[in-house]
């Protein structure tokens, strides 16, 4: 995980200089949100597999860490992104908690079909980062495959926006103890944009 959160900084780093260097802009995006999600081991719904008692509890919380890019390309209202974001399920009773987090790194894109509104896709490497104060081991990943869609409005002026909206995000990965993880969430959020907009935009 330090290695690719590594490899995040040093490409955000890269595109942060071009970008700043160009005729275009700077895209960048960061935020967080609440929703329903679910993670399944192997098939089976974990959060029904404990839930023996009516102490038993879930939060599912959208962690979009950052979108960084460029953009609008000419005149168009399009706009390419790296995204680095995840989601984190917690299940607990009491203090006692088990969280599965799952993340995204790759690329995506933005559009603004309208002024007011931004759709954004983006898909990637994904790994996880399980948690737990249980006394059980947690494993990591051999690596896999996660995506998000977006829908937001877009409120704000000139170059500053806030996003509302919704989004769907999905991982799979395979453990390291050779059982599949699939995690799934569907949440609001709400995110502060940075974007230089075309002229039929502003």
């Amino acid at each position: 995980m330090n290695k690719i959160l590594s490899l995040a900084a040093g490409i955000s780093l890269v595109m942060a200089f071009a970008s700043s260097a160009s005729a275009q802009g700077v895209y960048f995006d960061i935020g967080l949100g609440l929703g329903s999600g679910s993670t399944k081991i192997d098939g089976d719904n974990v959060f029904n597999e404990l839930n023996r008692s009516s102490s038993v509890d879930e939060l599912e919380l959208d962690l979009t860490i950052f979108k960084l890019g460029y953009g609008p390309f000419g005149n168009t209202s399009i706009y390419a992104v790296l995204e680095l974001s995840g989601m984190a399920h917690r299940i607990y009773d009491n203090s006692d908690y088990i969280q599965f987090n799952s993340y995204l790194f790759g690329p995506g894109v933005i559009f603004y079909p309208i002024p007011l509104i931004q759709l954004g896709v983006s898909l990637g490497y994904s790994w996880v980062a399980n948690q737990t104060n249980l006394p059980m081991e947690m494993y990591e990943s051999d690596g896999g495959f996660a995506y998000n869609i977006s829908a937001a409005v877009d409120f704000g002026r000139g170059n500053h926006g806030c996003l509302i909206g919704l989004k769907y995000f999905s991982a799979t990965n395979e453990l390291k103890s050779k059982v599949d993880q699939n995690s799934s969430m569907i949440g609001f959020f709400i995110k502060y944009a940075y974007r230089h907009k075309v002229a039929s935009l502003e």
